[in-house]
């Protein structure tokens, strides 16, 4: 069938896809998804065999065009792709475990691209991919255009311009390529670390120049992740010529998505959705988030490390665990110029918790917020459900605590509204009042407390709420 979709960008996505004879929406299928090279359209994944290979396997095929030949990797054939997928979901549903992606050229790597930029758990989340002469770092592949007389139109239609022009032409050359070789911190792959990707390329000095040597750069960074399928073909040629469908396909049908990785290297190119972590990027333009996240269910840990421009990660708890009654981690902050908040949610809401041996309690929502600027040790012992009046606001956490002259105050409120702060000394005295304007979800204050003097004092907000404590030193 070739079809016309309207995509979210207010255009058209044109694809052909194929159902097999023996579809049955009962046993929803996998999905291969091609992406076509330089000149290609969306028929060219179907006349190297892999439309019969499919029929024989029962999987559904499917590629997209948009209004170029220069139709791979950019933001606007990934929203004809998504368009694509939704439409063909709708009427023929399909296996979200098994979506496998194959491309030529400067479509082979779309695949990886897709992966790095649509990878949240319960999203389009890729199985594997597979490419022939994968042009995986396309600022790599524009200077070598460049360097052999060829001004490579192509790219700099796809993109905007050459690199050298503006940091955010650059920014968009690293965010969608595969693997940005000049500096990998500017890249998006690591979030590909988690797929098998297969790349091969042809037998011949050309393609050993052009894309043998960077697969072989590429399978080094790749190193203790998921497998990489790196060689060279037996016969000479360039991009879909070289995949041996039945052999390709053989290899994707051994895996299925993964949705929780035990360990996971985020880079986020804006806030969205990554695995089971959601991120909000601090306010540098042109820089990649990134962090590091490791989870033990055995041990009832999450290890985090914000690395660079990371405003909030949060973390859902969608994954399968067992009965959550600890949680243990070592939270980092490398990036000391961000103030950066971690965030667990798809908690049971309305719990108590003693962080660190201070009282708080998880939201209405089900989630806890906690500031994160340097580096610290947290214990999380959830307890039981709170009184319902006990919600309507409450100090959820104070940082640091103790405090020398000034403590930051995370505030929750089920709604937002007017109220009084009140801080109370051991004698139960009060020692300072103002009213706030406190939202509805999560705020923070900061509260200069020089003039006080030292010792343990008691933080209410409202008058039913439970007090918390803190202490200030000397």
């Amino acid at each position: 069938m070739n079809i016309t979709a309207p995509t979210s960008a207010g255009d058209s996505v044109f694809f052909r896809v194929q159902i097999p004879s023996n579809y049955s929406a009962l046993r929803p299928p996998a999905i291969l998804v091609g992406w076509h090279a330089l000149g290609g359209t969306e028929h060219e994944i179907f006349d190297r065999d892999f439309d019969e290979e499919c029929e024989v396997r029962g999987w559904i095929i499917a590629s997209h065009m948009g209004p170029n030949d220069r139709h791979w990797n950019t933001r606007l054939p990934q929203l004809h792709c998504r368009a694509m997928l939704e439409w063909i979901e709708e009427r023929y549903p399909f296996s979200r475990d098994s979506i496998y992606m194959a491309g030529g050229s400067m479509g082979a790597a779309a695949g990886q691209v897709w992966h790095n930029n649509n990878c949240a758990w319960d999203d389009y989340l890729i199985a594997a991919t597979a490419g022939g002469s994968q042009i995986l770092d396309c600022q790599l592949r524009q200077e070598q255009y460049l360097a052999s007389g060829d001004t490579n139109r192509s790219m700099r239609a796809a993109f905007g311009g050459f690199p050298f022009e503006s940091d955010s032409v650059a920014y968009e050359y690293h965010r969608y390529s595969a693997v940005h070789f000049a500096d990998t911190t500017e890249s998006m792959h690591f979030n590909a670390l988690t797929i098998p990707v297969w790349s091969t390329w042809g037998a011949e000095e050309f393609e050993w120049n052009a894309y043998g040597y960077a697969a072989q750069d590429y399978a080094i960074l790749r190193q203790g992740a998921a497998e990489s399928h790196f060689n060279v073909a037996p016969i000479a040629g360039h991009g879909f010529p070289l995949m041996w469908a039945p052999g390709v396909c053989e290899w994707f049908a051994q895996y299925g998505a993964r949705r929780f990785p035990d360990t996971l290297a985020i880079a986020a190119d804006e806030d969205g959705s990554y695995f089971f972590c959601n991120v909000e990027l601090a306010d540098r333009a042109y820089m990649f988030a990134r962090a590091d996240v490791r989870k033990s269910a055995d041990q009832k840990r999450v290890d985090v490390t914000l690395i660079q421009n990371v405003a909030l990660l949060d973390v859902q708890f969608v994954f399968p665990w067992r009965e959550l009654d600890t949680l243990r981690g070592t939270w980092t902050n490398l990036d000391s110029s961000v103030s950066a908040i971690m965030r667990l949610s798809k908690l049971p809401p309305r719990v108590t918790v003693t962080i660190n041996g201070d009282s708080s309690a998880t939201t209405r929502e089900g989630t806890l917020d906690l500031p994160l600027f340097d580096e610290m040790e947290i214990e999380i012992i959830f307890g039981e459900p709170l009184p319902r009046e006990m919600f309507d606001f409450r100090v959820a956490l104070a940082y640091p605590n103790p405090f020398n002259s000034s403590v930051t105050l995370l505030l929750e409120s089920s709604a937002p509204a007017k109220t009084e702060f009140s801080l109370y000394n051991m004698l139960g005295q009060q020692v300072y009042a103002d009213r706030v304007d406190v939202p509805g979800g999560t705020s923070s204050i900061r509260l200069s407390l020089d003039e006080l003097a030292a010792g343990v004092y008691f933080a209410r907000l409202g008058h039913h709420s439970k007090p918390f404590k803190l202490v200030l030193i000397p």
